[in-house]
């Protein structure tokens, strides 16, 4: 009888546990919205270490010279219907511009600039769902559509490319409730490193 006393109570708050806490976690991230800022995305490094960058234009084969790149921004939404597992896609766009130098005349020849356009789904999982603290990992897949403008000095020569990317999110971190401030480290089309503000309601 007194058994029976003790555990009424505590299997009645263990059943209450069980359904209340689907909802609870269902209600912290159904969609999921963000903003995010990245640095050296996956092309850009690929050019930034390589020894020697070429370009084939129809005005001249070239080298690129004194390369400037801009930062990476994305605007991202996921769905998530069990607040774990998120599905979605993602939008963003960066440049780079620099010098042109005549392949086998080592003088420079006029200058280029490359636009990229990024289009990909992507999906992530929350490895740690706590108020306040969030930890996940994810993977995007996409098309890069590449405009470039290269000029000589003379004549100016346009491209466009459009060609397939990737990105893997290794860690995330999430910092806050409702609207909260994220980190993640990865690599492919949104960087290296990316840090942004996301909103989950």
């Amino acid at each position: 009888m007194v058994h029976k006393r003790i555990l009424r109570p505590f299997l009645l708050l263990a059943c209450g546990a069980l359904l209340i806490s689907p909802a609870v976690l269902a209600q912290q991230r159904l969609n999921d919205v963000s903003f995010q800022y990245g640095f050296l995305s996956i092309d850009q490094a690929n050019d930034i270490f390589k020894d020697v960058v070429s370009v084939v234009t129809s005005i001249g084969n070239f080298y690129k010279e004194d390369v400037k790149y801009s930062g990476v921004p994305f605007l991202t939404y996921h769905y998530s219907a069990n607040s774990r597992f998120g599905f979605g896609g993602t939008v963003g766009y960066y440049s780079l511009r620099g010098n042109l130098v005549a392949e086998g005349g080592g003088t420079e020849a006029g200058d280029f600039r490359e636009r990229d356009y990024v289009a990909a789904a992507e999906l992530d999982y929350h490895w740690i769902m706590r108020p306040g603290l969030q930890v996940y990992s994810g993977a995007g897949f996409g098309l890069r559509v590449r405009s470039g403008t290269y000029t000589d000095g003379v004549e100016t020569d346009k491209m466009t490319k459009v060609l397939p990317t990737f990105h893997l999110n290794a860690v995330g971190f999430r910092y806050g409730r409702k609207v909260g401030f994220f980190g993640e480290l990865g690599v492919g089309y949104k960087g290296i490193l990316s840090v942004g503000i996301n909103a989950q309601f």
